[in-house]
């Protein structure tokens, strides 16, 4: 099979003749593509020069990639896990039930109802939000809204005290394991006598 070249001047012709639109435009990857093609040579440049001046062996060299990929890798899979176990609200996933009461429903007595109820159910990482609700509740009453952050509480709370049992409330919140129990009523310990 012969590749002829095409008349430039018939191909406009045909091109004109059907009311064509041409912009040449490139595919939206090449740029990042050349982009990260660049990134990933400059990188491996840079790697293969400080091991060269360290005098590095090229097996170690090897072995030390080798290991920052399965490292990589295996942190992938870790968050991959964890958000499918939070999805299906498997234990082990620290989720909190969002939306599982209207928060504007119960007052600050009726977090501290639903705190309890949670927690004798065993429900320790769901009772994280009814601590923050009824923390809110006890010292912003109806003025707290759903999408305030804790800075936004203390901020309008203006009690210095709370400021260390807050912290902790949101290192149990996003902290990397999921509270017990008696991380918790530790935490509503420290609440209760900042709050009196």
């Amino acid at each position: 099979m012969r590749i002829v070249r095409a008349e430039p001047g018939l191909v406009e012709r045909v091109l004109a003749a059907s009311h064509v639109d041409r912009v040449p435009v490139p595919p939206e990857s090449s740029y990042f593509g050349e982009l990260l093609r660049a990134l990933r040579t400059a990188i491996l440049q840079a790697l293969l020069r400080g091991a060269q001046m360290l005098r590095v062996p090229r097996s170690v060299l090897i072995a030390a990639a080798v290991a920052v990929f399965v490292v990589a890798l295996l942190l992938i899979v870790r968050a991959v896990l964890q958000r499918l176990r939070a999805r299906r609200g498997e234990p082990g996933a620290v989720t909190v039930a969002a939306g599982s009461l209207p928060m504007e429903a119960l007052d600050a007595a009726g977090w501290r109802a639903e705190l309890e109820r949670r927690l004798a159910a065993g429900l320790a990482a769901e009772a994280l939000e009814a601590v923050w609700w009824w923390l809110a509740r006890s010292v912003a009453g109806n003025r707290v809204l759903p999408d305030w952050t804790s800075r936004d509480l203390l901020a309008q709370a203006r009690r210095p005290a709370l400021l260390a049992p807050v912290r902790r409330l949101d290192a149990l919140t996003y902290g990397p394991r999921p509270p017990g129990p008696d991380d918790l009523r530790s935490l509503v310990a420290g609440l209760e006598e900042a709050l009196a």
